[in-house]
């Protein structure tokens, strides 16, 4: 059996660790490297790490971060986050990918819809994990509920005053978020409700940075990217034939992330497995995607129209009395949501 893939982040190092179990012919293949300075538009910090196939001991893992802070239009709410850590991301997608020895890894590739066809006439199983837009929406009807422009990177200045907690920042239309790795570094990102050029969207972040004491990064130290999210019914579209080949669309791609809180690494890293596990069990990965993030895409669909009329520091207030100490908003804690929906009914 082989299998390929393409896009070599967490969905598609998830998928490669897992086929490596079944099959030793497998090849992954990246628009980027394993070696030098990984970077890219991403934000670094997870929660349920423990879904992760990796242990804590390896490069890249920071530390842990239990509470994380969100600074609204009424002030700031300190969220309980289960199983929460940050990350170096780069080093540990190195890492990870040093540790699979049976796969193929192509570098610096750049996989067009040409050579999308041509892996599919060699292929058993075919996993897109290109991310945001995918190859795949060229062969099978896919569009995203949400999608807002980012810059985000990491960056050295003084964020003495903020560490350790991470942070978002909600503006009108912004949403400012800073995860620190040291006092002295940390990942920041800026996304837009509007569809906003990088250049409008760095202009914004300099000054939203210089207003909580920070130094503004460079433009050069920056990746422009997008944060995109989808409902169940997406879910619809993550697998097809082409060429009498499965293919199985994983991570950002199929829009997994939380659309309320952004966080997808560790849906991303899910999907990869259950791209594979599916596959060659002989079972349906529409269903098994369906499973696995049946309470985030339902609830997050529900509080979706409280969310835009009050905000998450109002979601967190209905949830809990307590306005200092708040619950994670994560499926894993479904009746907190659920308190404040039929409050606010």
């Amino acid at each position: 059996m082989r299998v390929s893939i393409v896009g070599g982040g967490f969905a598609g190092l998830a998928a490669a660790q897992l086929a490596e179990e079944v099959t030793s012919d497998v090849q992954l293949y990246d628009k980027g490297t394993y070696s030098g300075d990984r970077r890219g538009a991403w934000g670094e910090m997870v929660w349920d790490y423990s879904q992760v196939p990796l242990d804590r001991h390896v490069p890249g893992y920071v530390r842990e971060a239990n509470t994380g802070i969100f600074v609204g239009s009424d002030g700031k709410t300190v969220i309980n986050v289960p199983d929460g850590v940050i990350l170096n991301r780069g080093e540990l997608e190195k890492h990870w990918a040093g540790t699979l020895e049976q796969t193929e890894i192509i570098e610096d590739a750049e996989v067009d819809e040409s050579e999308f066809r041509r892996l599919s006439t060699e292929s058993d199983l075919l996993i897109d994990a290109t991310g945001q837009f995918p190859i795949s929406s060229r062969f099978t009807p896919l569009s995203y509920d949400v999608a807002c422009p980012t810059l985000s990177g990491r960056i050295e200045a003084d964020f003495s005053h903020l560490y350790p907690e991470p942070r978002a920042l909600a503006y009108e239309n912004y949403f400012l978020w800073i995860v620190p790795q040291s006092p002295d570094e940390a990942t920041v990102g800026l996304g837009c409700r509007e569809n906003k050029a990088p250049a409008e969207l760095y202009e914004d972040m300099q000054q939203l940075l210089a207003e909580i004491d920070i130094e503004p990064p460079e433009r050069e130290a920056l990746y422009s990217g997008t944060d995109v999210s989808n409902g169940l019914r997406s879910i619809s579209h993550c697998s097809y034939e082409l060429n009498d080949c499965t293919v199985h669309i994983a991570g950002d791609a199929i829009g997994l992330a939380n659309r309320l809180t952004g966080f997808g690494m560790v849906h991303a890293a899910q999907s990869g497995r259950a791209a594979v596990r599916s596959f060659v069990q002989g079972e349906s990965y529409k269903r098994r995607l369906l499973c696995q993030n049946f309470w985030t895409k339902t609830i997050t669909g529900v509080v979706s129209p409280i969310h835009h009329t009050i905000g998450l520091d109002g979601i967190a207030r209905l949830a809990k009395s307590d306005i200092e100490y708040q619950e994670s908003f994560e499926p894993q804690q479904p009746a907190d949501i659920l308190s404040a929906v039929r409050t606010f009914i």
